[in-house]
């Protein structure tokens, strides 16, 4: 395989249901390697160092009956007070921005262009590895909607974990670009088209 040019590293933020990763689908369609920090952070949990520290940090009734982390017992345990949530930001931060870090590179000798998926990346101050931070904005309202419409969140406080997140004006001031949703969802994947051009088209004349 020939050497491609240095890839453009792309984060995707936003509070939870703003369509993050719906613009990052899209972007994994066109091409992209995704980096889904959602899932590297439940595999995580299962590894025994971290797996350890969290059962320290919280104690043995975050664990289902087979002793791994129950992520819905530690969710409602977590974000349950400013104190336990900082806490499990202690605890898990550094070794899943580790992972991602670490999966980034290992992607990078195959692709143009990689995009990490994680709603966290403004708390993290993540600009500094990555190229471009992008963050799509929605009102509140919207995106609890959208999440309690998902069978995914159905045991999940969505409003509990939002107040232990940026809230949309400093996710959006953190922002190289902001992908506006608030209309349907062809609207934001039309947008999510339109920029992935614009990205390439960086990546072009300054990378490499």
């Amino acid at each position: 395989m020939k050497p491609i040019k240095q890839p453009l590293v792309v984060g995707i933020a936003g509070i939870m249901g703003s369509g993050k990763s719906t613009v990052a689908g899209v972007f994994e369609a066109l091409g992209a390697k995704r980096v889904d920090a959602d899932q590297l952070g439940k595999a995580m949990l299962r590894e025994p160092a971290v797996k350890a520290a969290v059962i320290e940090a919280f104690g043995s009734g975050v664990t289902d009956a087979g002793g791994e982390i129950d992520t819905v017992k530690l969710g409602k345990l977590a974000f349950a007070s400013p104190d336990n949530a900082r806490r499990l930001d202690r605890v898990t931060r550094e070794p899943l921005i580790s992972r991602i870090k670490a999966r980034v590179e290992e992607l990078a000798p195959t692709s143009e262009v990689i995009v990490v998926d994680a709603a966290l990346l403004p708390e993290w101050n993540a600009k500094p590895w990555l190229d471009v931070l992008l963050v799509v904005d929605s009102e509140e309202e919207h995106a609890v909607a959208r999440l309690e419409a998902n069978p995914r969140f159905k045991h999940v406080d969505v409003r509990a974990r939002m107040k232990h997140q940026f809230e949309r004006s400093r996710k959006t001031a953190a922002a190289d670009m902001v992908i506006p949703n608030y209309g349907s969802l062809e609207d934001l994947k039309a947008r999510a088209r339109a920029i992935f051009r614009t990205l390439g088209d960086m990546r072009d004349k300054g990378k490499g």
